[in-house]
């Protein structure tokens, strides 16, 4: 006589549960990449965020990836807001009217619209902080705050948009600077002004950086 063999029972599928829980603050800030353009352009001695070579684009991309992203989207706005330590930290403020010129130029080169570059520049919500921390490179990166939501823009790889150019032929280091003479420098000694761009050269160097990380 032939034994005849059960067919294995099949469980019914279990629906794996997530025990990890997130306490999710409505206040804090999110980021949106949709407007967010990386490939480099240069307007002749006004603008370039080009980066030097690799090791520059590698340094400022893990920088803001590892470093950046993270304290900016576990804050509130008031946490890191320009008035806090962590803002100076970050550097995050407003970009005023005397240096939107050159956000619009840069706007204009990477083909937005008058439309939306006019949405852009509403109320006071154009918005600069660090996307690298360090005196190397002291990359920034142009945002559009709405809400809670801050809309990347543009790398300003260089710190092209606020260099002070009175101060270019002072010394590289931050004992002569004036700022900190007067003792009005408010990031000394952790992101010093003359650490990043008091070098001649390396102020004239930046403006002709060509590397395109998308054609490498």
């Amino acid at each position: 006589m032939t034994r005849k063999i059960p067919s294995p029972t099949r469980q019914k599928d279990k629906k794996i549960i997530d025990k990890v829980e997130f306490v999710e603050n409505s206040n804090m800030l999110s980021v949106n990449f949709s407007k967010f353009h990386l490939t480099p352009i240069c307007i002749n001695n006004q603008f370039n965020n080009h980066f030097k070579d690799e090791a520059h684009y590698l340094k400022v991309l893990t920088s803001f990836l590892s470093i950046i992203l993270p304290k900016i989207t576990s804050h509130s706005y008031n946490e890191i807001s320009e008035t806090t330590s962590e803002g100076r930290q970050l550097h995050l403020h407003t970009i005023d009217d005397t240096h939107r010129t050159i956000v619009k130029n840069v706007l204009k080169e990477y083909k937005f619209t008058d439309a939306i570059i006019d949405q852009i520049f509403e109320g006071n919500c154009l918005y600069e902080f660090s996307a690298s921390l360090g005196h190397d490179y002291p990359a920034r990166i142009v945002c559009q705050k709405v809400e809670n939501t801050l809309y990347f823009l543009f790398f300003d790889t260089n710190h092209h948009i606020y260099i002070n150019k009175k101060f270019i032929n002072e010394s590289l280091f931050y004992e002569t600077c004036p700022k900190f003479k007067e003792h009005t420098c408010i990031y000394m000694p952790d992101d010093c002004l003359a650490v990043s761009y008091l070098d001649e050269v390396k102020l004239k160097n930046s403006f002709g950086y060509t590397f395109d990380p998308q054609k490498k």
